[in-house]
């Protein structure tokens, strides 16, 4: 029987610096498992420690992609000792951690996205022909990956100001 931790998703701040964690605890209160100071926790949830370490590596590896394919997109997201960068919008990180939290329970699926995970970290940049021999769910995750993984500052701010949007 495999001890069970809580992984979970939340902004801190430390030194003055705002930041995204992605990690696990024994703890309920995961206020109390970092040294930083967190400030909300958006995402928790319970796996076995194996499970906790598997899900938190890829959320981390998806993070660190995106980290540096915005840097070919000529802006650049810090990254801190403590986290990720707070540039990076919520939906989009939670979304990450809900595509790996979520499909960890296959584990036929799950070793086929690691497999394309490692692959797409290889490659740097987003490629429509890793696609073509794709088929089913992985061809389906393959695309919501790249979704989450094409973050553009330019996207980001043109979803806060949209002309389609009421005020009222």
């Amino acid at each position: 029987m495999t001890k069970s931790v809580n992984l979970y998703l939340a902004s801190g701040v430390s030194n003055g610096i705002a930041f995204w964690v992605v990690n696990f605890t024994e703890e309920q209160n995961i206020f109390n498992s970092l040294s930083a100071e967190l400030l909300e926790c958006y995402r928790k949830e319970l796996f076995g420690l194996e499970g906790a370490t598997e899900v938190k590596s890829a959320i981390n590896t998806t993070l660190d992609i995106l980290s540096l394919d915005s840097k070919f997109d000529r802006y650049k997201l810090d990254n801190y000792n403590t986290g990720y960068s707070s540039e990076i919008p919520i939906d989009i990180i939670e979304d990450i951690f809900d595509l790996w939290a979520y499909n960890y329970n296959n584990e036929i699926l799950w070793k086929k996205y690691l497999g394309l995970l490692k692959f797409r970290k290889k490659i740097k940049i987003s490629n429509n022909y890793i696609n073509i021999g794709l088929k089913g769910d992985t061809y389906e995750f393959s695309i919501k990956l790249d979704e989450l993984l094409s973050l553009r500052k330019g996207d980001s701010m043109s979803r806060i100001y949209s002309q389609d949007d009421l005020m009222w």
